[in-house]
């Protein structure tokens, strides 16, 4: 099967798994089959509506997010040759920044980066290609660390999704002697990201951001919001990357 074929079949099972598209299928489903049998359809559109309503709970999305931290001791970096910061994604049709920039997660990964790359002196690679169109994100990713004062030696601009910036920013390091890196990502990304580069072959030592503590529960914790809903598409979607990693060859 050709690559982009792949690609294209792999992000619409994606759609079709990851909320909000799969609670409103199965609604869906259940009001269909409710002419038929009322019992059943009342039973799977209940069923739709009650998961969208939890996931979209602070309390809920937030155990999710965090079941997907690596729990692993961090490591020094003795040794890392570079610091690799993986992009998150785009904003496109803008009036300004020309139209198209990095959206917020990826900024926030950019500044992480910058601290680390100013801490240590280390050489910076950003890795972001093009998902569907647009300017490469590796290229917007570096038009935003200019704003942090950061020199950047690397920018891999062909990837379109973890695996191959792993793979991509693997040619790139080991061509200049690097092996050990510093992965700059979120929190909730960095398991499935580490597993990504050591299968390219290279060493990387966790660098996360934006990671959340477990905290005492608030009110608000119970009341739905979009946020909310985000963090746990974030979250079931890294599960769903690690399921196909674990059936990938």
């Amino acid at each position: 099967m050709p690559s982009s074929l792949l690609f294209l079949l792999k992000k619409t099972l994606a759609v079709l798994l990851l909320p909000p598209t799969s609670p409103l299928l199965i609604t869906a489903f259940g009001l269909l089959l409710m002419r038929r049998r009322p019992r059943t359809g009342m039973t799977f559109a209940l069923a739709g509506v009650l998961t969208l309503y939890l996931l979209c709970l602070p309390v809920l999305s937030g155990w999710l997010e965090r079941s997907t931290y690596d729990t692993a001791p961090g490591r020094a970096l003795a040794g890392v040759g570079a610091i690799v910061v993986l992009g998150a994604g785009t904003v496109d049709n803008l009036v300004d920044y020309d139209g198209q920039t990095v959206n917020g997660w990826a900024l926030e990964r950019v500044r992480a980066g910058a601290r680390l790359a100013k801490a240590t002196g280390l050489p910076l690679l950003l890795s972001g290609g093009v998902v569907w169109d647009g300017r490469p994100e590796g290229e917007l990713m570096h038009e935003a660390m200019k704003e942090f004062a950061v020199d950047v030696r690397w920018v891999e601009s062909a990837s379109r999704d973890t695996a191959d910036n792993a793979r991509l920013s693997a040619v790139l390091l080991r061509d200049a002697g690097v092996t050990r890196i510093a992965l700059v990502t979120h929190a909730i990304h960095m398991r499935r990201s580490l597993e990504e580069f050591r299968r390219a072959g290279l060493d990387p030592v966790a660098v996360p951001t934006m990671i959340r503590r477990p905290g005492e529960w608030k009110a608000g914790d119970f009341v739905p919001s979009m946020r909310a809903l985000q963090q746990s598409w974030w979250a079931l979607h890294e599960w769903l990357g690690w399921l196909a990693l674990a059936l990938r060859p």
